[in-house]
């Protein structure tokens, strides 16, 4: 669902992504700009603990993660590596930024098993590609990346905006932690039976 949005979103940023072509950005150089942007802000929250800039942040930090590859493709330099970069870089980046939310909000286990779901779900398709060849248009997830962050950046946001509000007893951070922990390990296994189901077909 969001991965076709997504999709819209990247033809309407390539005027911005001209703008870095011209001062000199190679897709490379933003993606790693992204992520010590990225880091810095998980720093920076774990300093200030203001969850609403942070949440912000993260929505910055997306807008870059988006605008190095239509740098790429403006360019006409989209590579192999540069995929596999900015692959890396959203893990690394998503991994700091549910440590910086455990370490604010003490809610480390639950933080800590979304972390391990969301390295998981990139392993069991990484691996299946060892083993056949296989695209991304065979994988249509229960739970994708660009819907586990719009997800975990509401809940941030509405979390820091109103952090009395309960349900249930509890807040909406740990509502939104536990859902989508739910949704990802969902999203493991489902990956991990088409995985079988490819693998059987093809090897």
């Amino acid at each position: 669902m969001f991965t076709e949005a997504k999709q819209f979103f990247r033809k309407s940023i390539e005027p911005a992504a001209l703008l870095f072509a011209r001062l000199g950005f190679t897709p490379n150089g933003l993606t790693l700009l992204g992520l010590f942007l990225g880091l810095l802000s998980c720093a920076l929250y774990v300093w200030n603990r203001n969850t609403v800039l942070f949440g912000c942040l993260m929505i910055f930090w997306g807008l870059f993660d988006v605008i190095d590859g239509a740098l790429a493709r403006v360019t006409n330099r989209a590579t192999k590596f540069g995929s596999y970069l900015d692959a890396v870089c959203d893990r690394v980046f998503e991994s700091f930024a549910l440590l910086a939310v455990g370490w604010v909000s003490g809610y480390w286990k639950m933080c800590f098993l979304l972390m391990i779901g969301g390295l998981l779900i990139s392993y069991a398709k990484a691996r299946a590609a060892m083993e056949v060849q296989i695209s991304n248009d065979e994988w249509p997830d229960f739970m994708e990346r660009a819907e586990r962050d719009v997800i975990f950046v509401f809940g941030l946001l509405v979390w820091g905006l109103f952090p009395l509000l309960k349900v249930f007893g509890k807040d909406v951070l740990f509502w939104t932690l536990l859902g989508l922990s739910i949704a990802v390990y969902g999203s493991f296994f489902q990956r991990v039976l088409r995985a079988r189901r490819l693998i059987q077909s093809r090897g």
